[in-house]
């Protein structure tokens, strides 16, 4: 008998998902499976009504999809837009064992975005669509608004990325800073021992390459600088599992396609060195830029600064004080509020 449930509770974890059914007379909850680019990526677009402004959004990683994540925290949304959650190429459920390396390039997630926002152009029958990326996707939101302002209400960037030197040497510093604070000696000797970053180059960013990156980045996490008042991801992950849209055979999926793509989107060059004080000092749409307080992965000052700096028709800086890297999911309530508010300030731009 005991085998007989485990064999049950094996075939639940690993059925097929669904996505719950929006009754509304004018509602949509429909999974897809597009073909973008030749390669097949997941799309789930729910709304309750589908005439409402379509809003998309670009998650984090690469690979790191936030579907599950945002269908439980930001559904709120879903009675004000026609919500695109995508998972990107090979992240989540668009995961597949047969990408190969060349296929985790920065041009190509970009070429991503362009061929799905023509296509939610053109399937909804709208000429602009409402943008909103976090992390790695804020980046990706700032190379579409930069080259097809045209196909965009306006963009709202989350624990936006923007100078890979300056923002690791912040996010350094300060993780050093919290492990002398708080007398942690295997901190302090692990990040004395890996030194400050040497340049804007993931590969080789710390003396002992890629692998020093990775431990600084775990003891941001315990030592507070991204999440507020939380050391660990279990809740998120146990999110994932249990979500209606996500099996456990999607959490392991979820956990190779993150490694398989943050692993080798740092040896692309285009992902490495870039300063958007720079690269991007101009935008001809409305940017709004969402930090947390606690947010030392990607700087909320450095955010501060950018947005004081970026020419654009209107911008806003907004930060969250209760908030790390994930304003989105750790403030939800206060997020998916700023998210419709921000709409209504477009709406009158």
């Amino acid at each position: 008998m005991r085998y007989i449930i485990i064999l049950f509770l094996v075939a639940i974890s690993f059925s097929c998902t669904s996505t719950k059914k929006i009754k509304t007379s004018n509602g949509i909850s429909e999974i897809n499976y597009l073909n973008i680019n030749k390669t097949r990526q997941y799309v789930l677009i729910r709304g309750k009504d589908k005439n409402k402004p379509v809003l998309l959004f670009l998650h984090g990683g690469p690979g790191a999809s936030a579907t599950a994540l945002l269908r439980k925290f930001n559904s709120e949304l879903e009675s004000h837009f026609t919500v695109v959650y995508w998972d990107q190429r090979n992240a989540g459920k668009s995961y597949n064992k047969k990408t190969t390396k060349e296929e985790i390039k920065v041009a190509k997630y970009i070429q991503d975005v362009d061929t799905l926002t023509a296509y939610l152009k053109k399937r909804f029958n709208v000429d602009k669509i409402f943008l909103v990326g976090h992390s790695w996707g804020s980046r990706l939101g700032l190379y579409a608004i930069k080259k097809n302002p045209e196909n965009y209400f306006g963009y709202v960037g989350i624990g936006q990325e923007l100078a890979s030197y300056e923002g690791e040497l912040i996010s350094y510093q300060y993780t050093l800073k919290r492990a002398k604070e708080t007398n942690n000696l295997k901190a302090i000797k692990e990040l004395e021992e890996i030194g400050e970053p040497q340049s804007g180059d993931y590969t080789k960013m710390y003396k002992n390459g890629f692998w020093g990156l990775v431990k600084q980045k775990d003891w941001l996490l315990k030592l507070g600088g991204e999440r507020y008042g939380k050391t660990k991801y279990t809740d998120w992950i146990l999110s994932i599992w249990f979500s209606r849209e996500y099996s456990f055979g999607d959490l392991i999926k979820y956990g190779k396609s993150s490694g398989f793509s943050a692993g080798n989107i740092i040896y692309d060059p285009d992902f490495n060195n870039i300063d958007f004080f720079k690269q991007i000092p101009e935008v001809k749409v409305p940017v709004f830029f969402i930090s947390g307080a606690y947010d030392y992965n990607t700087p909320w000052e450095l955010v501060e600064r950018y947005t004081n700096t970026i020419k654009a028709p209107y911008k806003e800086f907004i930060k969250f004080e209760k908030s790390g890297h994930s304003p989105v999911f750790e403030e939800p309530e206060k997020f998916n509020k700023e998210i419709i508010r921000i709409f209504e300030t477009l709406k009158e731009k």
